[in-house]
């Protein structure tokens, strides 16, 4: 019953409880207090009888769906029974077909035999027609029950897990190169791109970051992902190399892929095959995953040093930062969010470790970085107000949607420098 129904019966049981207290108080002379109290009495049975007739209709109404779904499913268990029975003959079919094919057993009469062979082909495709009829019935029927509200569709992206989706988007390589512009400053021109790499989903959706690295890295795929991201990024610089355009790529590297021993030897392979790009590939590692890395992740940095590649330190934090230490582990780029920047050196006065004694001027930090072959690079950098704070401590880069978001490359570049499919199966441990 709608809602609109009960207030009108409501308001019918309030009008009905104040004429019988009037009534009461006029004609049968009762007092107005008792005549009152009357009313209210009246109208409260009232509306507990309503109440209780409402609710033993909806008990009604939802018994009798119960039963209707339960009969609902109970049709649908008998299709999928029928359905299954009729696959599991096809497939003993095909069985004794393969069998007799295999050991050439099939009788004289049959018609998969060797001299009537277009026979054989034949049976096949009538077993074809078979199966096609059998999944036209079995969507027939649950059309049927679909149209009658009953099913719900499954969305099969929506079913399957971050991890699944994570996994399928490498296997069926929908895996995109996005590149971001770093421009030279005051100039604005073009000295390096970062790349990020971007999964997709079975409809098309770009699957955020903040979706699929956590996936990623539970199942142990933040390798083959950055695997993939190098691999194109190699085929870029060689194709601007052939242009004759000298321009870098930053590559993320996942802390975990320098410690993964399964995944390390191999990139460290094709990373010295490629040892002629030293000078176009930088790898790029958060500042926390630097300043705690192991043993075993230094070795690992160590390893791509000595081959000629360098390394830049992004999500910075803290502008306190040994630069001498970062010399002597080949970093040569540091990225510091515009705002940070300006916040930390201007206003709190917060300066690099050095071994510079005297006390250093705001203006000079760009230089003090520059003393230990590292360049400052101000990023996230999106209005024309920043540029100009930036300018004044005469930082030498900057990046930020105010001179290009990322954006995916051409389409006929992203087949040209997609991994071969082996690339992927090995990556991902089903071969080799």
């Amino acid at each position: 019953m709608p809602i609109i129904t009960h207030i009108l019966l409501y308001a019918a049981y309030a009008m009905v409880s104040l004429t019988v207290g009037l009534a009461l108080n006029q004609v049968g002379g009762e007092e107005l207090g008792s005549s009152i109290l009357g009313g209210i009495a009246l109208f409260s049975a009232c509306a507990v009888t309503h109440a209780g007739i409402s609710a033993s209709s909806a008990a009604g109404r939802v018994n009798q769906a119960e039963k209707k779904i339960k009969v609902d499913m109970d049709r649908l268990r008998t299709a999928h029974r029928e359905v299954a029975a009729d696959i599991d003959a096809v497939q003993t079919r095909l069985d004794q077909m393969e069998t007799q094919i295999a050991f050439g057993t099939a009788p004289a009469h049959s018609q998969l035999a060797p001299p009537i062979a277009n026979n054989g082909s034949i049976e096949l495709k009538l077993i074809d027609q078979i199966v096609d009829k059998l999944g036209a019935a079995m969507d027939a029927r649950l059309g049927t029950l679909q149209s009658a509200g009953n099913i719900t569709p499954i969305n099969p992206t929506a079913a399957r897990g971050p991890i699944d989706q994570v996994r399928e988007a490498l296997m069926e390589n929908r895996v995109e190169l996005h590149l971001q512009p770093i421009v030279q400053l005051p100039q604005r021109k073009t000295a390096f791109y970062e790349g990020f790499t971007r999964l997709k989903d079975a409809s098309g959706r770009l699957i955020l970051p903040t979706e699929f690295i956590p996936a990623a890295e539970q199942a142990g795929l933040m390798g083959t992902i950055d695997n993939v991201l190098l691999f194109r990024c190699v085929q870029i610089v060689r194709k601007l190399m052939k242009q004759d355009r000298r321009i870098g790529i930053f590559c993320n590297l996942s802390p975990a892929a320098l410690a993964d021993e399964n995944f390390f030897p191999q990139f460290l392979d094709f990373m010295r095959e490629n040892r002629d790009l030293a000078g176009s590939v930088i790898f790029e590692i958060p500042q926390d995953a630097y300043e705690n890395r192991t043993s075993i992740e230094a070795r690992a940095m160590g390893k791509l040093v000595d081959l000629g590649f360098r390394f830049s330190i992004d999500r910075v934090s803290n502008t306190e930062i040994d630069l001498p230490d970062l010399e002597r582990s080949g970093v040569r780029y540091v990225k510091v969010a515009a705002g940070l920047l300006t916040d930390q050196i201007l206003r709190q006065g917060m300066r690099p470790r050095s071994a510079i004694t005297r006390e250093i001027a705001a203006t000079d930090i760009a230089a003090v970085f520059q003393r230990y072959g590292i360049d400052l690079i101000a990023e996230r950098i999106e209005s024309e107000d920043t540029v100009l704070e930036v300018l004044d401590l005469d930082v030498p880069f900057g990046q930020g949607h105010l001179f290009g978001a990322p954006r995916a490359i051409k389409e006929s570049l992203m087949e040209e420098t997609a991994p071969p499919r082996e690339f992927y199966l090995k990556q991902t441990g089903r071969v080799g």
